[in-house]
């Protein structure tokens, strides 16, 4: 059965985990100590759009379909896969061009 009893506590979950210094934070800080204060601010609204993507879809069920089925997680690997080669190659031929 669906419902809201653990709302509190998913959207308190949330916020911890976005304030809580990670790899992001090392992401952050190395692209602004390399690249400018500009990239680093770059970076900061990538990610923080990324979680709040991130925690909508949990919140409306995408990661319980992901769960069981097997096929739609095997498509949604293989896409974001595909996506962090397609970065890659763009960034090593941007560096070389």
């Amino acid at each position: 059965m669906l419902g809201i009893e653990h709302y509190t506590l998913f959207v308190l979950s949330g916020i911890i985990l976005n304030i809580t210094p990670g790899s992001d934070t090392l992401f952050i800080l190395g692209r602004t100590l390399s690249q400018g204060r500009s990239a680093g601010i770059v970076s900061v609204l990538g990610i923080i759009n990324g979680a709040i993507i991130h925690t909508l879809l949990a919140a409306i069920g995408l990661s319980v379909i992901l769960v069981k089925s097997a096929v739609a997680f095997t498509i949604v690997k293989w896409a974001g896969a595909t996506y962090l080669i397609y970065l890659g190659v763009r960034a090593i031929l941007s560096r070389d061009g």
